[in-house]
C-alpha cells in the first residue's frame, strides 16, 4: 500500500498493489478420435517434444485420487486412459508468461478424448485482463495459437481435423504466497469474476452478481475457493490453506480433484454429443442394422450414468452444476429422443415388413387354393386332358391371384 503527501488539504486516494499470485492453467480440448485409442506411440514428422519431468508421479497421484473419487470399479473397467504426450516449449511470449506446455491425452473408449494441457506461469502481479488474452482460443498470435501449431499435426493425425472439434475448457489455478484467501477476494473479488467470464470488456459487473458468483463456492478447504463457469473454472488457494502441497514439476495438487470431475463432465458431454451425431447422420436401412445400432447407444449411454462420481460434497456439487452449465441435461435429453426415434424406426419397419409378408402370403395361399378348385373342377370335365387340367389349374391361380393383389394392394396402400 502507497499513499502521496497531501497537497491543499486533501488526502491523495489510496493505490493497492495486486497481489503476488503463482498462476497455472490448464486447457481442456475435446476431440473425436478416428478409431479407439490402442496405442499411443507415434507422433508425425517434424514434431519435436521434450520428454515430461515427474509423468509417472503425476499420473500415480491422479490414479490415487480417481479411485477416491470414483471407485475401484469404475477404474478397473478401463474405460478412460492417460497417456503422457510430450512438453511444449513456447518462444516469443512476454517475460511472465508460460514458457512450457506440459500435454497429456485422456482417452475414452468410446473414441472421444481430451487434450489435458497444464501451463505453468512464473510469479506474477494479479492481472486477470492480460490472464483472458492469453486464454483467448481466437488470438492470432497468442498462447493457444503457439500451443497448436505443434499440437496441430498431432491432432490431425489423430482425428483427421487440425484442431479440436469439441468444447475448449479452461483452469485458471491461483496460488497467493503472502495473502490470505479473504485478502484476494477483498482486493480481486470483481476480477475473479471477470477471469471465470472470460470476459475481455472489463465493464464492471454488478455487485450483486459478484456476490452469488463468488457464493458459489465448491471448495470445503479454509484458504480455498472453486468456482465454476460455462467457458472456465477457477482454483484460488491462499496462504491460509494448509492443505495445499507444493511440488517442483508437478501440478498443484489441490486442483486435481476438481480437474478429474471437470474431465469426467466434458467426456460425458463428448460421448452425449458423438451419440448424437451418430443418430442423426446414421440411419441403417435393415431391421438388424438398426438394432445392431441402438445397441451401441445403449452401451454407449452406460457412460453417462458410469462416470458420475460417487456422493461427495464436493464431487457431487460440482456434477451437478456442471451438468447444467455445460448442457448436459439437454444433450442427453436430446439423445434419448433421437434414440427413441430409432426405435420407433425400428418398429415401424418390422411392421411394414409383416404386413408386406402378410399380403404375398394371402395372395399365395389365396391363388394356390382357387388353382386347387379349379384343378378338381377340371378333372372332372377333362379326365383325360392332362394338358387342359394343368392350364385350367395355372390359369386360375394367376387369374385369382392378380385379383388378390389388385383388391388388396389398394387397402393396404
Amino acid at each position: 500500500m502507497t499513499s502521496e503527501r497531501p497537497e491543499n488539504g486533501r488526502i491523495p486516494p489510496v493505490t493497492i498493489a495486486p497481489a503476488l499470485v503463482d498462476p497455472t492453467f490448464v486447457l481442456l480440448f475435446s476431440l473425436n478420435l478416428k478409431s479407439a485409442l490402442q496405442d499411443f506411440g507415434f507422433l508425425p514428422e517434424g514434431t519435436t517434444l521434450l520428454p515430461l519431468p515427474r509423468a509417472d508421479d503425476y499420473l500415480a497421484r491422479l490414479a490415487t485420487l480417481e479411485t477416491r473419487l470414483l471407485g475401484r470399479t469404475f477404474r478397473a473397467a478401463g474405460r478412460l486412459r492417460r497417456v503422457p504426450l510430450g512438453r511444449i516449449v513456447l518462444d516469443g511470449l512476454t517475460g511472465d508468461a508460460p514458457h512450457h506446455a506440459d500435454v497429456y491425452l485422456l482417452a475414452h473408449t468410446s473414441q472421444v478424448a481430451l487434450w489435458e494441457v497444464w501451463l505453468p506461469a512464473p510469479s506474477q502481479r494479479f492481472d486477470a485482463g492480460r490472464w483472458i488474452g492469453w486464454l483467448d482460443a481466437e488470438s492470432e498470435d497468442g498462447l493457444i495459437a503457439q500451443l497448436w501449431r505443434t499440437l496441430g499435426p498431432v491432432t490431425a493425425a489423430m482425428t483427421g481435423a487440425p484442431t479440436w472439434t469439441g468444447l475448449y475448457f479452461c483452469v485458471t489455478c491461483l496460488y497467493a504466497p503472502h495473502d490470505t484467501l479473504d485478502a484476494l477476494i477483498e482486493r480481486h473479488g470483481a476480477d475473479f469474476v471477470h477471469l471465470l467470464f472470460l470476459d475481455r470488456g472489463r465493464r464492471a459487473f454488478k455487485a450483486r452478481l459478484v456476490t452469488e458468483e463468488l457464493n458459489r463456492d465448491y471448495c470445503a478447504h479454509e484458504g480455498g475457493m472453486t468456482l465454476l463457469g460455462r467457458r472456465s473454472g477457477l482454483d484460488v488457494h491462499g496462504c491460509n490453506d494448509l492443505d495445499r502441497e507444493a511440488a517442483a514439476d508437478l501440478p498443484p495438487r489441490h486442483t486435481l480433484p476438481f480437474l478429474i470431475t471437470l474431465e469426467l463432465l466434458l467426456i460425458e458431454r463428448a460421448v452425449l454429443a458423438r451419440l448424437y451425431r451418430c443418430l442423426s447422420v446414421r440411419m441403417p436401412e435393415s431391421v438388424e442394422e438398426l438394432l445392431t445400432l441402438k445397441q451401441e447407444v445403449l452401451d454407449a449411454l452406460e457412460e453417462y450414468y458410469g462416470a458420475i462420481t460417487n456422493a461427495t460434497r464436493f464431487s457431487d456439487a460440482i456434477t451437478t452444476d456442471g451438468e447444467r452449465l455445460l448442457d448436459l441435461d439437454d444433450l442427453y435429453d436430446a439423445v434419448m429422443d433421437r434414440l427413441d426415434a430409432v426405435s420407433f424406426t425400428i418398429t415401424t419397419r418390422y411392421q411394414k415388413r409383416m404386413t408386406l409378408l402378410q399380403f404375398w402370403l394371402t395372395v399365395v395361399l389365396g391363388a394356390t387354393e382357387i388353382g386347387f378348385i379349379a384343378s378338381g373342377i377340371a378333372i372332372w370335365y377333362y379326365r383325360q386332358a392332362l394338358v387342359a387340367v394343368l392350364g385350367w389349374t395355372v390359369g386360375a391361380s394367376v387369374v385369382s391371384g392378380l385379383i388378390l393383389v389388385l383388391v388388396l394392394r389398394g387397402r393396404l396402400e
